[in-house]
């Protein structure tokens, strides 16, 4: 083992240590199972490309990388900074493992927490040939002693939202496993993530939850906009939780269903069709609230007939000719304010023609 001398850093009420070591050895102590391109728990993915870019850098041009990585141990028993008194000084230190077989013995005993490029370049995979193990290298690091979560939580902070921002759907993904969503992020998230799941919906598989690419996806911070816009969760007055996110999948997944029967569009498959692009899919959200009441009223089962039966009165309503559809304006699609509008005023139209259909307290789940 190696003996690697600290400088104690206080900010606030915390207090983390500064270092150095070879990145060689220390990728070693990181979680060798991450691999590029796969999903990771509070991590953007590793980039293959990014990585041996920096890899090519650092060594194969003898560039520099002075900025200081950030890592975090995971247990006190495998890595502890211990104190050492001399002449009257307090000196902070820490054992790494430097040879071979003490290598393998701590794998995955530390969490990268920033700068997870920088690190895992230095895997074999990615070392230019010529970068001889005699070669000096050293890659300076902040590390945090099994920091809690609210340390994580503010160190997620300054390393994502204060800087330049990842994309909005990875770090909505990754704010979630930090315990960091938003009320109304905390309260659409899991209807969206079902519908991504779940077969009986027309979406699966069909929404970016995090960093994946998915052709004509949709994005997962803009169906939790559009869910809480349109007050998706007054639908239903459900104590138990689980069963409340049963039945807004149900209610959800019918309707999609039945306009994508009555226009002949696929969600799974979209085309040029507005109804599968999200300014569709914000504006026939818009009037899930109307076509749920007046099921209510009505006493009629929620199910795709009567969904495509109230399109059409819709259609009526709405005076379409018989070639068109309520989609034909294109002008009323290419916002998101007159697209609301022009749901919330066709709304109200529809709400008012069906007005004198008045029984109340039927359950359409029923």
């Amino acid at each position: 083992m190696k003996k690697i001398y600290l400088e104690q850093v206080k900010q606030h009420n915390s207090v983390f240590f500064i270092g150095k070591y070879d990145p060689r050895k220390l990728v070693r102590m990181a979680d060798q199972s991450i691999v590029a391109g796969t999903i990771q728990e509070a991590q953007r993915p590793l980039d293959k490309t990014h990585l041996k870019e920096i890899a090519d850098f650092a060594v194969g041009q003898e560039g520099l990388l002075p900025a200081s990585i950030m890592i975090a141990t995971k247990n006190k028993q495998k890595l502890s900074v211990e104190e050492e008194n001399r002449d009257g000084s307090t000196y902070y230190y820490i054992m790494f493992p430097d040879t071979e077989d003490e290598l393998k013995d701590f794998d995955n005993t530390i969490d990268v927490i920033d700068g997870q490029h920088r690190l895992y370049s230095f895997k074999d995979e990615y070392i230019n040939i010529g970068f001889q193990d005699s070669e000096s290298y050293e890659l300076p690091f902040s590390l945090f002693e099994v920091p809690t979560l609210r340390t994580r939580q503010l160190l997620f902070t300054i390393t994502n939202e204060k800087q330049k921002a990842v994309s909005k759907n990875l770090l909505l993904y990754l704010k979630r496993k930090l315990g960091m969503l938003s009320p109304a992020e905390n309260t659409y998230y899991p209807i969206v993530e079902k519908l991504n799941e779940e077969n009986m919906s027309p979406l699966k598989g069909r929404i970016v939850m995090s960093a994946e690419k998915i052709k004509k996806g949709y994005k997962s911070t803009e169906l939790i906009k559009i869910f809480d816009k349109a007050k998706l969760n007054d639908l239903i007055q459900e104590q138990d939780s689980d069963q409340k996110l049963q039945k807004l999948l149900k209610i959800v997944s019918t309707y999609l269903l039945g306009w994508q029967e009555f226009y002949g569009v696929d969600f799974q498959n979209p085309g040029k069709e507005t109804l599968t692009k999200i300014s569709g899919v914000r504006y026939i959200m818009f009037l899930l609230q109307t076509f749920w009441d007046h099921a209510t009223i009505s006493k009629q089962a929620w199910d795709k007939a009567f969904i495509k039966s109230t399109i059409q009165d819709l259609e009526d309503i709405k005076g379409t000719p018989e070639e068109g559809t309520l989609f034909d304006d294109s002008q009323i699609f290419r916002g998101e304010s007159a697209t609301v509008s022009e749901a919330i005023s066709d709304s109200n139209a529809l709400k008012n023609y069906l007005a004198s259909k008045t029984t109340e307290g039927f359950d359409p789940l029923a």
